[in-house]
Protein backbone atom coordinates (compact mmCIF):
# COMPACT_ATOMS: atom_id res chain seq x y z
CA UNK A 1 0.00 0.00 0.00
CA UNK A 2 2.98 2.49 0.93
CA UNK A 3 4.68 1.65 -2.27
CA UNK A 4 1.08 2.59 -4.34
CA UNK A 5 0.94 5.90 -2.70
CA UNK A 6 4.26 6.50 -3.21
CA UNK A 7 4.37 5.87 -6.87
CA UNK A 8 0.85 8.42 -6.99
CA UNK A 9 2.98 10.70 -5.31
CA UNK A 10 5.61 10.55 -7.52
CA UNK A 11 3.66 10.52 -10.27
CA UNK A 12 1.84 14.07 -9.58
CA UNK A 13 4.89 15.53 -8.69
CA UNK A 14 6.64 14.42 -12.31
CA UNK A 15 3.20 16.01 -13.82
CA UNK A 16 3.42 19.59 -12.17
CA UNK A 17 7.14 19.80 -12.41
CA UNK A 18 6.29 18.93 -16.35
CA UNK A 19 4.13 21.91 -16.33
CA UNK A 20 6.67 24.51 -15.29
CA UNK A 21 6.03 28.07 -17.61
CA UNK A 22 9.05 27.88 -20.62
CA UNK A 23 10.92 31.02 -19.59
CA UNK A 24 12.25 31.45 -23.08
CA UNK A 25 8.23 31.92 -24.32
CA UNK A 26 8.10 35.02 -21.76
CA UNK A 27 11.28 36.49 -23.40
CA UNK A 28 11.23 35.91 -27.25
CA UNK A 29 14.19 36.84 -28.62
CA UNK A 30 15.19 40.13 -29.52
CA UNK A 31 15.69 40.83 -33.79
CA UNK A 32 16.21 43.23 -36.06
CA UNK A 33 14.22 40.89 -38.38
CA UNK A 34 10.58 42.82 -38.85
CA UNK A 35 8.99 46.46 -40.27
CA UNK A 36 10.79 49.52 -38.71
CA UNK A 37 9.30 53.26 -39.19
CA UNK A 38 11.56 55.79 -39.53
CA UNK A 39 10.81 58.18 -36.28
CA UNK A 40 14.03 60.55 -36.06
CA UNK A 41 17.15 61.51 -38.12
CA UNK A 42 19.72 63.41 -36.42
CA UNK A 43 22.76 64.98 -38.39
CA UNK A 44 26.17 66.76 -36.92
CA UNK A 45 28.69 67.73 -39.27
CA UNK A 46 32.00 68.87 -37.86
CA UNK A 47 34.91 70.69 -39.96
CA UNK A 48 38.17 70.53 -38.13
CA UNK A 49 36.30 69.47 -35.50
CA UNK A 50 34.23 72.24 -35.03
CA UNK A 51 30.27 71.90 -35.45
CA UNK A 52 28.92 73.57 -38.22
CA UNK A 53 25.34 71.62 -38.99
CA UNK A 54 22.77 70.30 -36.27
CA UNK A 55 19.56 69.26 -37.91
CA UNK A 56 17.15 67.15 -36.75
CA UNK A 57 14.17 65.68 -38.81
CA UNK A 58 11.00 63.99 -37.27
CA UNK A 59 7.94 64.77 -39.38
CA UNK A 60 7.94 60.65 -41.29
CA UNK A 61 5.25 59.17 -42.66
CA UNK A 62 3.77 55.15 -42.55
CA UNK A 63 5.76 55.12 -46.36
CA UNK A 64 9.22 55.57 -44.96
CA UNK A 65 10.48 52.48 -43.39
CA UNK A 66 12.70 49.74 -43.01
CA UNK A 67 12.24 46.09 -43.62
CA UNK A 68 14.80 43.31 -42.78
CA UNK A 69 14.12 39.98 -43.35
CA UNK A 70 15.40 36.81 -41.70
CA UNK A 71 17.26 35.60 -45.11
CA UNK A 72 19.61 39.17 -44.93
CA UNK A 73 17.64 41.13 -47.45
CA UNK A 74 15.65 44.27 -46.63
CA UNK A 75 14.78 47.42 -48.28
CA UNK A 76 14.03 51.08 -47.51
CA UNK A 77 11.00 52.71 -48.37
CA UNK A 78 11.13 56.74 -48.53
CA UNK A 79 8.47 59.36 -49.39
CA UNK A 80 10.64 61.73 -52.48
CA UNK A 81 9.78 65.15 -52.66
CA UNK A 82 7.95 64.63 -55.62
CA UNK A 83 6.00 63.03 -52.99
CA UNK A 84 6.19 59.46 -55.15
CA UNK A 85 7.31 56.42 -52.53
CA UNK A 86 10.82 55.10 -53.84
CA UNK A 87 11.54 51.50 -52.69
CA UNK A 88 15.11 50.44 -52.56
CA UNK A 89 16.51 46.52 -52.20
CA UNK A 90 19.70 45.76 -50.32
CA UNK A 91 21.38 43.28 -48.27
CA UNK A 92 22.61 43.52 -44.70
CA UNK A 93 24.74 41.42 -42.06
CA UNK A 94 24.50 41.73 -38.33
CA UNK A 95 26.91 40.74 -36.14
CA UNK A 96 26.52 41.60 -32.61
CA UNK A 97 26.16 45.86 -32.70
CA UNK A 98 27.24 46.21 -36.23
CA UNK A 99 24.98 46.51 -38.75
CA UNK A 100 26.08 46.91 -42.56
CA UNK A 101 24.52 47.10 -45.53
CA UNK A 102 25.63 46.40 -48.94
CA UNK A 103 23.39 46.93 -52.37
CA UNK A 104 24.11 47.29 -56.08
CA UNK A 105 23.55 50.52 -56.74
CA UNK A 106 24.77 53.57 -54.40
CA UNK A 107 22.44 54.96 -51.87
CA UNK A 108 23.01 57.83 -49.04
CA UNK A 109 22.72 54.97 -46.25
CA UNK A 110 25.25 52.25 -47.58
CA UNK A 111 27.47 51.49 -45.10
CA UNK A 112 28.35 50.12 -41.50
CA UNK A 113 26.29 51.68 -38.98
CA UNK A 114 26.44 50.32 -35.19
CA UNK A 115 22.93 49.85 -33.63
CA UNK A 116 23.14 52.06 -30.30
CA UNK A 117 19.57 50.44 -29.16
CA UNK A 118 17.59 47.76 -29.84
CA UNK A 119 14.67 46.44 -27.95
CA UNK A 120 11.18 45.05 -29.35
CA UNK A 121 9.67 48.39 -30.44
CA UNK A 122 12.75 50.31 -30.69
CA UNK A 123 15.98 49.99 -33.07
CA UNK A 124 18.68 53.44 -32.89
CA UNK A 125 21.48 53.25 -35.09
CA UNK A 126 24.47 55.80 -35.30
CA UNK A 127 26.38 56.27 -38.50
CA UNK A 128 29.87 57.76 -38.88
CA UNK A 129 31.92 59.03 -42.59
CA UNK A 130 34.89 61.63 -42.52
CA UNK A 131 36.91 62.40 -45.46
CA UNK A 132 39.64 64.93 -45.92
CA UNK A 133 39.10 67.90 -48.82
CA UNK A 134 41.65 70.67 -49.33
CA UNK A 135 43.36 69.81 -46.49
CA UNK A 136 39.85 70.15 -44.11
CA UNK A 137 38.26 67.43 -42.05
CA UNK A 138 34.99 66.86 -42.30
CA UNK A 139 32.78 64.59 -40.51
CA UNK A 140 29.49 63.56 -40.26
CA UNK A 141 27.63 61.67 -37.42
CA UNK A 142 24.00 60.48 -38.12
CA UNK A 143 21.52 58.96 -35.48
CA UNK A 144 18.62 57.21 -36.80
CA UNK A 145 15.58 56.11 -34.47
CA UNK A 146 13.19 53.63 -35.50
CA UNK A 147 9.81 51.89 -34.08
CA UNK A 148 8.12 49.11 -35.01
Amino acid sequence: MHMRYFFVVAVLACCLASCKKDSNAANPEITIVGKWYLKKYHTRSYKNDILVRDTSRSNYTATDFEIFNADGSGYTSNLTPAGETALIKYNYTLNGKTLMITQNTPAFYEGTYTIIQLTENTLEVTYESAVVYNGDHYRGIDNVLFKR
